[in-house]
């Protein structure tokens, strides 16, 4: 797991709720036996929270891939990140042993009865499963190698989790290489896809897709779905092994519209709100702006460097995005212009031009975070048939129907579009993947697109106004880093905690417990 002092915390907490027998132990407010309902949607809530928050994707993703800029700071935009979020991992460990629970509480004969109230115990097994796959899958993408747990298989490499309700106690599992990792993801989402029964009782704590209609066919396409992404993503380095998977997700059911897209949606107070708004609206935030690069992309420009000459080239040149006016606010001119990165926090402060993120992201406190959309789906599908052109049209038109365009607006921009190809298919699925900015960071370095980034060691100018024209240059803080992160470092507590695995997880790493190491999906 990731650590001995969450295991304990973990381990303890299990103790306290099932242990204690005497009368003047217990505590009145706190349920020995926590319902299966509780846990699950402890878990999603915590998870959405940690994945998409202002630190993990706000100062990390966000400004990684270029849809933000902060405002007042300036290292995470130049890859020096906070200890802080590396040791978001914790936090991840400590959701996904929630949904371990959920699945020991649904297989064990002492506990599956009492359960089966909140949903058969096949479906619950079978949706956690999913979300821990999901999550492993993000946890993998950003370190490679990383203590891992499995439902469906006993590969003596995965010890994750292996702390409460098991035979053997782990405090220090091994790191599972990303390989096996990535296959055992696949076959979890496979098997779990097949495990849900329709005609059985629902998920009663599902804040994913709770209340719809034909609810747990929703959740096979979204394991389907999540299994196309992800196969997708491993092709270029066992084309086999995700072919195979492609094949058998399409033939099971994908999503089909945006009535099938999987999101979060948030509560309308301040204690449950989003975590952007809450950023903005209750901690008083304002230090993120649209960045330069995507704002110019949206507005149809290329970028230029200090003599006015072309530095990119837009593939939607000259042609505005009506995406725009919902992924940022005018600035007090009423313009749209992104924040450049700075040389240091201090120049960060005083670039009075910058326009916000979207209304409907850090005002909106119920605002919905995605998990994964049609939209993607569809340039997925495009890029399969060879840069189908129907396709790339369905995921323009489903990412804007989404972001509540009009339809007059979203006809003429998709009439406006050039031919799809490898470029504009993955560069509108970059701009369609704006607020879902890991994924994003995944298909960079999967694909190298887009090519409208900003990349360290380049020189570009800002014109905020007319007539006010800056020059800066892009310098990363970390020496020799002439790219985007590849990866995240591993928590530093983790050198004392599982010092012997950890060292043996960073030295299959191309180059160390370092940013520019590639992971064993990433040979673009």
């Amino acid at each position: 797991m990731k650590s001995i002092k969450i295991k304990i915390f973990v381990f303890g907490l299990t103790a306290l709720m099932v242990a204690c027998d005497l009368d003047y132990e217990q505590n009145p407010n706190e349920t020995n036996n926590p319902p299966t309902t509780g846990l699950l949607n402890d878990a999603v809530k915590k998870m959405m929270d940690d994945f998409y928050d202002e630190w993990f994707q706000g100062r990390f993703t966000l400004v990684g891939m270029q849809y933000w800029t902060q405002t007042a700071y300036a290292d995470e935009d130049r890859y020096v990140y906070r200890e802080s979020q590396r040791e978001t991992w914790e936090d991840f460990y400590a959701n996904l042993e929630n949904l371990r629970k959920v699945i020991y509480l649904n297989s064990n004969e002492e506990t599956m009865v009492e359960n089966s109230q909140y949903g058969s115990n096949e479906n619950q097994i079978a949706v956690a499963r999913i979300l821990m796959s999901w999550t492993f899958n993000i946890m993998a993408d950003t370190w490679g190698d990383i203590p891992y747990y499995s439902y469906g298989s006993d590969d003596p490499d995965f010890q994750a989790l292996q702390v409460a309700d098991s035979e053997e106690e782990i405090l220090s599992p091994v790191y599972a290489a990303q390989s096996k990792i990535y296959e055992d993801i696949l076959n979890e989402l496979q098997d779990a896809e097949a495990m849900i029964d329709v005609d059985a009782l629902e998920v009663q704590a599902d804040n994913i897709y709770g209340g719809q209609d034909e609810q747990m066919a929703l959740w096979k396409k979204l394991a389907n779905s999540l299994r196309l992404r992800i196969a997708l993503k491993i092709r270029g380095i066992n084309p086999s092994l995700a072919d195979s998977h492609i094949a058998d997700a399409l033939s099971k059911g994908v999503f089909t519209s945006n009535a099938d897209n999987a999101g979060f949606i948030y509560e309308s107070s301040d204690v449950n709100a989003s975590p952007f708004y809450r950023a903005f609206n209750v901690n008083n935030r304002t230090d993120f702006a649209i960045s330069h690069p995507f704002c110019q992309l949206l507005l149809g420009n290329n970028l230029v460097d200090h003599n006015g000459v072309d530095i990119t080239a837009n593939p939607f040149f000259g042609t505005e995005d009506p995406r725009l006016e919902k992924f940022a606010i005018p600035n007090r001119d009423g313009n749209y212009v992104g924040m450049p990165v700075s040389e240091n926090s201090a120049d960060a402060g005083v670039f009075p031009w910058e326009s916000s993120p979207g209304d409907d992201i850090i005002n909106k406190p119920d605002y919905s975070q995605s998990v994964i959309e049609f939209a993607e789906i569809s340039f997925i599908l495009s890029e399969l048939n060879g840069w189908d052109q129907a396709h790339y049209e369905n995921g323009v038109r489903a990412s804007m129907e989404k972001w509540g365009v009009a339809t007059s607006e979203i006809d003429a921009y998709i009439a406006a579009l050039p031919p799809a190809n490898e470029e504009n298919v993955l560069t509108q699925k970059y701009i369609a993947l704006y607020m879902d900015a890991h994924t994003a960071w995944q298909e960079y370095r999967r694909t190298g697109y887009p090519h409208t980034l900003i990349l360290p060691g380049t020189d570009f100018s800002v014109t905020p106004v007319p007539g006010t024209t800056i020059d800066y240059t892009f310098s990363s803080l970390v020496e020799g880093l002439t790219d985007i992160p590849f990866r995240l470092q591993y928590p530093d507590f983790e050198r004392t905690l599982n010092g012997s695995n950890r060292s043996e997880a960073v030295s299959r790493l191309s180059n160390g417990d370092v940013l520019n190491s590639k992971l064993w999906w990433d040979v673009n």
